[in-house]
């Protein structure tokens, strides 16, 4: 925690924000997915585009199921974080809430907000769409899509179940760190600037990432930019601060008892986890529960960070302080 607080500062944040995505991260890692060095994502940005003149976070349009926020040019791992809080507050009080936020940076990981919710006993449909545009639409080579991921969370009587997903066939964050490690992409994720196949995490992101599951992901990234739209964004950006956060909480209890809920939706999971598994698999698991459990071991063991990802982020954090 205590590296990417000081790389946090070294960014600009405050120790508060600081904390907030120093703790969102470090979870990632916990989890066992790309954490950490997403914030090479974010260094790289602010190196492109300069100091940010950043503002208070506000509300700039609220109704009792409804709010929009203005990020202020912070990092969306803060704002999001608020957003996820107002829509939980919201729809505890009311059953339902919308609640979006634009003029941030960088969303981070949905399954961190998607788990906040359905811990606290809320159903959470989240979106976030950026303004990278490091993804190509089903047959074109042109990067006009960002990597628009989704989640939804959803709470049992036992731990949640967490989906989420990008629409490109590889996350932004995991080719940055495969160009911190120097490791090489899988064939058939990218292209470069040419629109040739690349393996070459570099070639990639001068080319362009190419969507998951071909049509598939490919108008799912583009509905996601589409709702995006709501929270204020353009229809293709301009900015590195034109980021959308979009979350849909719902209280279970509106429709039958939580309890009934809950329970119901562990014994789903657990049908599902009860199938028998096909030919080359141990075992056939829900949404999150691979997160979970390498949550539990690497708590337990540490999390195993690469020299070359723990040597930019030193890198980084010895750098003067950007207030």
């Amino acid at each position: 925690m205590s590296l990417m607080r000081g790389v946090a500062r070294h960014l600009g944040e405050s120790p508060e924000d600081a904390e907030i995505i120093a703790r969102h991260l470090v979870d990632d890692e916990l989890r066992g997915v790309v954490g950490m060095s997403r914030i090479f994502i974010v260094a790289d940005e602010f190196e492109r585009a300069g100091p940010r003149q950043t503002t208070p976070i506000r509300v700039s349009r609220e109704t009792e199921t409804f709010a929009l926020l203005d990020g202020g040019d912070h990092l969306g791992l803060v704002v999001a974080e608020r957003a996820t809080e107002i829509a939980i507050e919201k729809a505890k009080a009311k059953g339902v809430a919308v609640v979006g936020a634009n003029n941030h940076r960088y969303s981070g990981t949905l399954a961190y907000y998607a788990e906040l919710a359905a811990r606290r006993d809320v159903v959470a449909w989240a979106i976030a769409s950026g303004s990278f545009g490091s993804v190509a639409p089903y047959g074109g080579r042109e990067p006009r899509l960002d990597t628009n991921p989704m989640a939804i969370g959803v709470p049992t009587a036992a731990d949640p179940v967490v989906w989420d997903i990008a629409t490109s066939a590889m996350s932004g964050s995991e080719i940055y760190r495969r160009m911190a490690t120097g490791e090489a992409i899988p064939e058939g994720v990218a292209v470069d600037r040419e629109g040739r196949p690349t393996t070459d995490p570099r070639e990639a992101l001068a080319g362009a990432l190419l969507p998951w599951g071909g049509h598939r992901g490919s108008g799912m990234a583009e509905v996601i930019r589409l709702l995006a739209l709501l929270c204020g964004v353009r229809p293709f950006a301009e900015r590195g601060d034109d980021f959308a956060f979009l979350m849909v909480a719902i209280d279970p209890a509106m429709f039958l008892p939580l309890a009934d809920f809950k329970e119901r939706a562990e014994k789903f999971a657990e049908g599902i986890r009860a199938t028998a598994p096909a030919e080359g698999f141990e075992a056939v698991r829900m949404p999150f529960d691979r997160s979970l459990a390498e949550r539990a071991r690497r708590r337990l063991e540490g999390i195993p960070l690469s020299p070359p990802v723990r040597a930019r982020l030193e890198a980084i954090r010895g750098r003067p302080d950007a207030t």
